[in-house]
């Protein structure tokens, strides 16, 4: 491809001149003629310039000429007719053209003489080499080679100044092989420079949009790509990787570009060795500064050359563009075009869709230029006004309409051309209305056309618009004409929000690099839209920019590249472009739905087009014309609703209502129209009027508002006067306003059901409950608004109850915590799959969804809350998406009832999700009701025959129903609700509590009416003043009941009687198990009772120290009372340690219920809670145990913990508890006990059963501190935790429970005297209150807080308890030791007289031993001499021995060797014996005369044989014949020769044989025996040659030998002697040794007694003087001793409760609390005048040590550092300075462990530390710390103090 298109290139070059240069650009394709004129252009310039150095001035003039005219023959081209190609082409060349032009105008401007200039060389410019046949693009003095990569027929940048800048930088930045940076604001053109650059250098330019779900992995791979194929890489919006991997990708980086700069033609890449093309470039585009971006790192900083991008020159972009859509008065309609964007910029409204930028600019052109095409007669200017006006009025909101209009008027005065219509299109388009049953209004096809024509120019619009304005129909009648077109349209809708980022496209799996697919793909050839129906957020919207600007490409992280097809289209609809950045605005299209567009007539008119009757509609019209719009106005004005409800959703509750109502049973066809009007006023009323708030701050009943001005404007229909309007129903027989009290349900007091839960019906349910089965019977989706007990879902709760079986039930509790994936599962669990993609409730079922607290879920950073975008998804389109096969499911047969608290949440819900719904204001009753439903509630338990209450109680009913709810409204308008006290919300919940309290007595508890009065106050103490926060408030309370009381009146009852303290009932008043509601007499009985309780508790459970002062039995009072109380749940509001837990444990085993408590350790979640939670409700429901659910702060570890606590307290439910197999079994377990309570044992009920009694016997406890602002947004986030609940506030303990806690706890302090433990509690008490005091002075002047809490009391009698001890013992102890002393110099002095007798008698002793010794010595001497003389004669002897074994031993070895060497000759001599026998000698003896050298063998054989040394003379043959003649005794003879014993002569004779003729092998050719004799003789001869050496060694060998062992006997017998002389000699020194350590062993003995009668009289002479100090001492310490509990205490008090403070107030507290306190006390605490703390507990030295340590050198550190080591606790220390940390750190070294809660394996770290005993300390905590450390931290030790529990294991400690 490449090698082709330079082919043409070159010809194209060559050819430039030989045509018309109009005619040569069609010769060639785009990208060919396109450079072409390029490269010629600069070598004209070049030309211009060589000709003005000749001196031709004008040629650069010239040429500036001839260049206007190829310009405007161009474009004339484009006005006539061209395809489309070739006008891309024209355009193209056109752009670059005009560009080329101003160039070189600016330089003849600025008279640029040559073509060295800058304004020259800054330019682009192509050149053709003809040697290499190549092409060059040469800018500043960078030169690249042109790439010739096929880049088609496309569009070019108009160039600017700026465009020019950026390509210096970028190419410069490719020059020094580094990246480019372009940065700037949306819609400058930075990606599309880049893009550009590439087109013009002929390189492949790829855009990759990145986004957080890109990992270094997948940049990695998008490198590798990229450097092997030498390609451009444009990475948009670059800093929306996280900054993580942005740190790795800087080192692909400089890998790719350290490759480029050493010229690599392969390199190593991340281990895989990849080719290099160097062409390879890097470009990022960033905006700065919006939603989600990071600031990059700063070693990939460097990398990139960073280039600004500014907002470009609008007019000349505008001017050039006309130019090439062929205007020819292009710069004067450029300066129009922008003079109206600019002022629009200014003059209109500040939408958030509105954008005026470049991307606007540029769509608006095309429109333009497809304008002029078609209209060529057109004057330009109309052409263009048309283009800008009707491209522009969709987005305008209706109220900048006018001004916009006029702008364009002043632009272009007294045009007036009509806007372009296709009027078959139109047709089509009210067609299709008419088929989806719409009014085809003409706005409504403006809109629809508006869109069709949006969608031409650009392929993402978003359309905008508020809830209710038509978004939808407008696209869906597109969408129908289409398909009456028959282009098979197809679409797929969406909610972005519905699911996650990663759902919609896509995630990593970043362990297998798996790529899950995302939701987007579709097949076909019509028009395809990608419907996306939801909120904006930059997050997801930002993925799709490369979709949606001119790359029509979205890039996931996975490095798939998806591109749009040119049928494809994004539609957005969405309600406002809030939370869009400018980059998504600017690259859309928009069409603005105003709500005045449409209005609410189109909505009517079709809802009365479905009607049957002709009758009815014309009615309906008249009437919806007369009532409709002065509600309309009246509601957008007047009245406050309870919830933000839009227009349109009145007009639709307003028909549904009139659907339900107009059912041919009640308007008959022949009816007068009267009856319309009834029903019509009805629906009328409550379709407006059921959003009415009842009470506002202003204290304003819109519903009295409301019933005013209606009877005001409309006076047709009579409604009767009492009351409001909504008082009044319309009965179907007799067609007249009646009362709602008439349909009102008797109530029958049931005393299994709490009252809670049990609905009493008034007016109000009543009609709610009438509009309920209306509407649900519909479908229709209904909303109950309404604050904290009201009855909402008590309401919603009894009508799903009632519904027949053909309803399905499932509620969705919804809290902060629901994703749209959760709800999603909830809503899935109960429908089954049915054919194909449908969904729906099993059977022929109607499933009802009842979503409690709708506006609980979270909302997100976009405003957005998640589960709201599935249900609307669900109600506008009728499905959602399987998110594992990311499938549509369509849902059938279900529909919504939800409810929702305006205060609580968010408030208010999205209006396109509000407005599905019929809304219904639930307020809170008034006074009637309230009267009716407690009187009926009192009167019939009073009443009740089998409790027998005296009748006279019956009497006082009444007036105690009216004294309770004036209390209620009065505590209502007097506390309330602030950010401290949030929970003062007084509501229904509270006034059953009231009333439920008085239901559990029985005529004992009430004999009197007294007694009921007073049960009454208890009660509304209990209920009310419980959740007091502040003694002011409960101050006030106390004030207010007082008051009512006596206002009320009571008939017979005294005062004093009503008020007499203690006013306590309590379930345990009769004795503990004994479960009868009954007044408590006394404190002493009650304190008899708990004592006996707590007693028990320790007996049964486990030790529980409590100390039950008054506040503390109170307490127990309270929370018994709630538990006993059906699903009675407490919230225990108090600081840390004020026995919140203690007293819940005691209260249950009271109530004999088994506590639980969560069990946290490292990892626990939410699943193992679950865990936690299904057992204990199979306990409870199965078993039917009674069971307390106890939980903490501590035990919060994430909040959603409260997720599963908030579902319990609500419903009781939490969903996906079980599993369904386990369902199942829990009904079958039920089955039998549902039947016997007359029930049918379906599943439902079967599981209802089993939640009911879960909740009855499972009570919930929980146990929070108020401190911080975490309990208010725990309430707001679970709103059940503060509802749901019984609140008990526990206040700081009262003087009199520190007294007597401390009074119990110092019994036990053994050192403490009794007489002082009373001073000493007062003390105690008064040190914590004036803490508290300067606490709170602390907190005002220095902002820091400081906590007390009852543990830190207790904590501070501990230690007391603890350093009394210790320092008692201390004292004692040294009194002992001094005590000792004396003593010892007493016995000392006795000592030393009896030493000196023993020393006398030891000394003689010694004498006697010494000459005993003596004596021993001489013998001993005399006796050695000898031996030694016998040993020295015998070491000579042996010498002589060895010299002789040494002599015996040569001569052996010379023997042997010479023997060894005569021995080959003897075997030789063998070996030829061998060769001879019998035959071989006879044959010898036979021969004649035998050759002479056989006759010398013989005769040498004769020699040898001659007797006695004769050797004969006579050696002829015949003599030696005769030698042989006996053969076998000659053989014999020659055998047994004696070889050794040869004469002299003999030896001599046979010399002969030495003759060289004498040999073996020469003889043995003439006989074989001859030779054989030969060898022999040799051999013998040789033989004795050695023998005779060797002989004469071996007699002096023997010789030697003998004398040898005559020496060593000798030898023998001396040894022998020695050793009997040494065996006497071992005799004597053994005794002398015993005799020589005796003698000194008595010398020592002796020494001893000296020294030790010496060192006595030292010590008693030197300790006389000491003698009398020590008694003073001891003196001195009894005296500490009376002293010491008063300085303890001090010091106690110091330790405990200075640390927080600053200098000042330490010393504050010490001098001017405390020191003047303790001197009041009777009877007085003896302590030693100003006394300092830090004495008693440190020292000089230790001090030293300390600061040596690094701790600073000041009184402030050292007292600081002294209560850190003396602390009972473990400290904290507030050290922002860090110079504690430093100290610890340099004092504990090497042991110490630090680590901080962020680490990942701190807990291990700390289990170690623990179980061998290290210091650990726990850096930067925050304000909480992990829930898992509060046993560590709290030292909560099990197993008899030996181990903590962390998580589920045990820790030795």
């Amino acid at each position: 491809m490449r090698r082709t298109v330079r082919h043409y290139f070159g010809e194209a070059v060559l050819t430039y001149e030989d045509s018309p240069r109009e005619k040569w650009i069609f010769d060639y394709p785009a990208q060919v003629s396109l450079c072409g004129t390029q490269i010629w252009w600069t070598t004209e310039v070049n030309i211009a310039f060589a000709r003005l150095d000749e001196g031709y001035e004008n040629a650069i003039k010239d040429y500036n000429k001839k260049q206007i005219n190829q310009l405007n023959t161009l474009i004339s081209l484009l006005l006539g007719d061209l395809t489309n190609e070739d006008r891309q082409k024209i355009m193209t060349i056109c752009t670059i053209d005009v560009h080329s032009r101003d160039v070189v105008g600016k330089m003849i401007v600025a008279k640029v003489d040559n073509a060295a200039a800058f304004q020259w060389q800054s330019q682009l410019r192509h050149r053709w080499n003809e040697k290499l046949y190549d092409c060059f693009c040469n800018i500043c003095d960078a030169e690249f080679r042109y790439a010739y990569e096929y880049l088609g027929n496309t569009p070019r940048l108009v160039i600017t100044p700026l465009t020019d800048r950026c390509y210096i930088t970028l190419t410069q930045s490719l020059h020094l092989i580094m990246g480019g940076a372009p940065a700037g604001p949306a819609g400058t053109g930075k990606t599309e420079t880049t893009k550009d650059l590439g087109r013009a250098m002929g390189i492949m330019v790829y855009v990759f949009n990145c986004s957080e779900q890109m990992d270094y992995k997948s940049c990695e791979n998008v490198y590798k790509g990229l450097a092997q194929t030498g390609a451009w890489g444009c990475f948009d919006e670059f800093n929306r990787i996280s900054v993580e991997v942005l740190s790795v990708v800087a080192v692909q980086v400089k890998t790719i570009l350290d490759a480029i700069k050493n010229k690599k033609a392969k390199f190593n890449f991340f281990g895989a060795l990849i080719t290099l093309v160097p062409t390879v470039g890097l470009f990022i585009t960033m905006n700065p500064g919006y939603a989600g971006r990071a600031e990059l790192p700063e070693n990939l900083k460097a990398l990139f050359r960073p280039c600004a991008m500014v907002v470009p020159d609008f007019e000349l972009i505008c001017e050039i563009m006309l130019v090439a859509e062929g205007f020819q008065d292009a710069r004067l309609l450029a300066r129009k075009f922008i003079t109206l964007y600019t002022l629009c910029r200014e003059l209109l409204s500040k939408q958030d869709h509105y954008d005026w930028g470049l991307r606007a600019i540029k769509s608006v052109l095309v429109v333009a230029g497809a304008l002029k095409i078609k209209n060529r007669g057109r004057p330009e200017d109309q052409v263009l006004m048309r283009a800008l006006r009707d491209f522009n009025i969709p987005k305008i909101v209706t109220d900048d309409v006018p001004v916009f209009m006029g702008l364009i008027g002043d632009l272009f005065p007294a045009l007036d051309v009509p806007r372009k219509r296709d009027f078959d299109f139109e047709k089509m388009v009210k067609q299709a209305c008419i088929d989806l049953q719409l009014q085809p209004e003409d706005n409504f096809i403006l809109k629809i056309v508006q869109l069709e024509e949006l969608l031409a120019v650009r392929h993402s619009v978003f359309i905008v618009g508020n809830a209710g304005t038509g978004k939808t129909m407008v696209w869906r009648t597109l969408f129908k004409t289409y398909q009456n077109q028959k282009r098979k349209p197809v679409y797929n809708d969406l909610n972005p929000k519905a699911v996650t980022n990663n759902e919609l496209f896509g995630i990593i799996n970043p362990a297998t690099r798996e790529w899950k697919d995302e939701q987007a793909n579709m097949s076909g050839d019509g028009p395809k839209w990608i419907m996306l129906d939801g909120d904006i957020d930059p997050m997801w919207i930002e993925s799709l920019n490369t979709v949606m600007d001119d790359n029509k490409v979205l890039t996931l992280a996975s490095n798939e590249r998806i591109a749009l097809t040119k049928m494809m289209r994004l539609l957005f609809e969405i309600a406002s472009l809030r939370t869009a950045t400018p980059a998504t605005v600017s690259r859309a299209g928009i069409l603005y739905i105003n709500p005045q567009d449409l209005g609410w007539n189109p909505f009517v008119t079709s809802w009365i087009d479905r009607r049957e009757l002709q009758s009815e509609k014309a009615n309906l019209t008249i009437l919806f014309d007369k009532y409709v719009p002065p509600c309309l106005e009246v509601c957008r004005t007047r009245f406050k609703k309870i919830t933000p409800i839009a227009e349109i959703s009145h007009i639709q509750m307003l028909c549904h209502l009139l659907e339900c109502l107009l059912t041919p049973t009640n308007v008959p066809v022949d009816c007068p129209k009267e009856w319309y009007e009834i029903y019509f006023v009805f629906a009328c009323i409550w379709a407006f009027g059921a959003g009415w708030h009842r009470k506002d701050k202003a204290l304003v009943d819109y519903r009295v508002e409301f019933t005013k001005w209606w009877t005001n404007e409309f006076k047709t229909v009579k409604i009767p006067a009492q009351g409001t309007v909504f008082n009044y129903y319309i009965d179907h027989e007799t067609k007249k306003f009646n009362s709602w009290n008439d349909l009102v349900k008797d109530f029958e007091l049931d005393y299994d059901i709490p009252l809670q839960a049990s609905l009493v019906s008034t007016s109000d349910t009543t009609c709610i409950r009438y509009f309920m089965d209306i509407l649900l019977e519909k479908k229709l989706p209904v909303m109950l608004v309404g604050t904290a007990g009201t009855g909402k879902s008590v309401i919603v709760n009894e009508k799903l109850l009632s519904l027949p079986d053909s309803y399905a039930v499932t509620n969705v509790p919804f809290n902060f915590y629901t994703t749209s994936e959760m709800l999603q599962r909830v809503l899935e669990k109960p429908l089954e799959k049915k054919a194909g993609r449908n969904f729906g409730p099993p059977g022929n079922k109607t499933m009802v969804y009842f979503i409690d607290d709708m506006n609980m879920p979270e909302v997100d950073l976009y405003g957005t809350v998640q589960p709201h975008t599935l249900i609307r998804q669900y109600m506008d389109y009728g499905h959602w998406y399987d998110r594992v096969k990311l499938q549509l499911k369509d849902i059938h047969n279900c529909q919504f009832v939800s409810c929702m608290n305006p205060t609580a949440g968010s408030f208010t819900i999205n209006p396109r999700l509000q407005r599905h719904f019929c809304v219904f204001a639930v307020n809170f009753p008034t006074i009637e009701p309230l009267t009716r439903i407690y009187t009926l509630i009192l009167s019939q338990h009073l009443s009740n025959p089998i409790l027998k209450f005296p009748p006279v109680l019956s009497r006082v009913a009444s007036q105690l129903v009216n004294a309770a709810l004036t209390l209620h409204q009065k505590i209502a308008q007097v506390f309330l609700p602030t950010a401290i006290k949030f929970h003062y919300v007084f509501n229904l919940r509270d006034l059953s509590n009231v009333f439920q309290g008085i239901l559990y007595t029985t005529a004992e508890c009430l004999p009197n009416p007294t007694a009921l009065v007073r049960l009454w106050i208890h009660e509304a103490y209990r209920v009310y003043g419980d959740k007091l926060v502040d003694f002011n408030d409960i101050d006030n309370f106390n004030k207010l009941v007082i008051e009512i009381y006596k206002k009320t009146g009571f008939e017979d009852i005294e005062d004093a009687d009503v008020f007499e303290k203690p006013i306590i009932f309590c379930h345990f008043a009769e004795g503990i198990g004994e479960n009868k509601y009954l007044p408590i007499k006394s404190w002493d009985h009650l304190s008899k009772l708990l004592e006996e309780g707590l007693s028990q508790y320790n007996d049964l459970v486990a030790a529980m120290n409590l100390v039950l002062f008054e506040d503390a039995m109170y307490h127990v009072c309270r929370i018994n009372r709630i538990l006993e109380a059906p699903r009675g749940n407490a919230l225990l509001v108090g600081v840390g340690g004020s026995g919140k837990q203690s007293l819940s444990r005691l209260s249950a085993f009271i109530s004999s219920l088994e506590v639980f408590q969560i069990q946290l350790r490292k990892g626990y979640s939410i699943q193992d809670m679950k865990g936690d939670l299904s057992g204990l409700y199979k306990k409870a429901g199965l078993k039917s145990l009674g069971i307390v659910f106890l939980m903490t702060d501590a035990q919060v570890a994430e909040e959603r913990f409260l997720v599963l606590v908030n579902d319990m307290l609500a419903s009781g439910e939490i969903p996906e508890l079980f599993p369904d197999d386990e369902v199942d079994n829990i009904v079958n377990a039920l089955r039998n006990e549902v039947k016997s309570f007359g029930l049918v044992d379906s599943k439902e009920n079967c599981w209802r059963f089993f939640i009911d009694r879960v909740r009855r016997q499972m009570k919930i406890v929980l146990c929070f501190s108020p401190v911080g602002s975490t309990l208010r947004i725990r309430s707001r986030k679970f709103p059940a935790v503060t509802n749901c609940t019984a609140i008990d506030w526990f206040h700081e303990w009262p003087q009199e429970a520190l007294e007597s806690v401390s009074a119990r706890f110092l019994e036990e302090i053994e050192d403490l005297p009794e007489q002082l433990q009373r001073s000493v509690s007062l003390f105690m008490a008064y040190v914590h209150t004036s803490v508290n005091t300067m606490s709170q002075t602390y907190l005002e002047n220095e902002k820091r807080y400081n906590y007390t809490t009852p543990k830190t009391f207790l904590e501070q009698i501990n230690l007391y308890g603890k350093l009394l001890s210790a320092k008692t013992n201390d004292l004692k102890g040294r009194i002992v030791r001094l005590v000792n002393g004396l003593e010892k110099l007493r016995t000392t002095a006795a000592q030393v007289d009896d030493l000196k007798v023993i020393l006398a008698e030891q000394e003689i002793e010694l004498n006697e031993k010494n000459l005993a010794a003596d004596q021993l010595i001489q013998v001993v001497g005399i006796e050695t001499e000898k031996v030694s003389k016998e040993k020295a004669f015998a070491a000579e002897e042996e010498k002589k021995v060895r010299v002789i074994e040494e002599d015996v031993s040569v001569k052996q070895k010379v023997c042997a060797e010479d023997l060894r060497k005569a021995e080959p000759a003897l075997i030789a001599a063998q070996k030829a014996l061998n060769t001879l026998n019998k035959t071989n000698l006879t044959e010898l003896k036979s021969f004649g005369s035998p050759p002479a050298a056989v006759v010398n063998v013989t005769a040498a054989v004769l020699v040898l044989f001659s007797p006695k040394g004769h050797i004969p003379k006579d050696r002829s043959w015949k003599a030696c014949k005769m030698m042989m003649g006996k053969v076998d005794s000659f053989l014999d003879n020659l055998i047994n020769y004696a070889k050794e014993d040869i004469q002299p002569d003999v030896y001599k004779a046979v010399q002969f044989s030495k003759d060289p003729e004498f040999v073996p092998e020469k003889i043995e050719s003439k006989s074989y025996a001859a030779a054989g004799l030969c060898a022999w003789v040799i051999n013998i001869i040789k033989f004795f040659d050695v023998y005779v050496v060797v002989e004469p060694k071996r007699r002096a060998l023997n010789q030697a030998n003998a004398e040898l062992a005559a020496a060593r006997e000798r030898l023998k017998f001396l040894n022998g002697q020695i050793a009997s002389l040494e065996e006497q000699l071992a005799v004597l020194t053994a005794e002398f040794q015993a005799a020589t350590e005796a003698k000194l062993k008595c010398q020592a003995e002796a020494d001893a007694t000296a020294n030790t009668i010496d060192l006595a009289n030292r010590l008693v002479n030197g300790l006389a003087s000491e003698n009398v100090r020590w008694r003073q001492s001891v003196q001195d310490y009894k005296d500490q001793l009376v002293t010491l509990p008063g300085d303890i205490l001090m010091v106690t008090a110091f330790i405990s409760y200075v640390g927080c403070f600053t200098r000042v107030y330490r010393i504050d507290l010490q001098k001017k609390y405390w020191e003047p306190f303790i001197k009041t006390l009777v009877p007085a605490i003896p302590m030693t005048p100003d006394i300092d703390p830090m004495e008693l507990l440190t020292d000089d030295a230790q001090i030293a040590q300390w600061n040596n340590e690094g701790l600073p050198n000041d009184r402030m550190s050292a007292e600081n550092a002294t209560v850190l080591t003396n602390s009972e606790r473990w400290p904290l220390m507030i050290d922002p300075q860090l110079q504690g940390i430093k100290w610890i750190k340099n004092k504990y070294g090497s042991e110490l462990k630090v680590i901080r809660l962020s680490h990942k394996n701190y807990l291990d770290i700390i289990e170690f530390a623990l179980s061998e005993g290290l210091t650990v300390l726990l850096e930067n905590i925050g304000e909480t710390v992990d829930a898992v450390l509060d046993p560590l931290l709290g030292r909560n030790l099990i197993k008899k103090g030996r181990a903590i529990k962390i998580g589920d294991k045990r820790n030795g400690f």
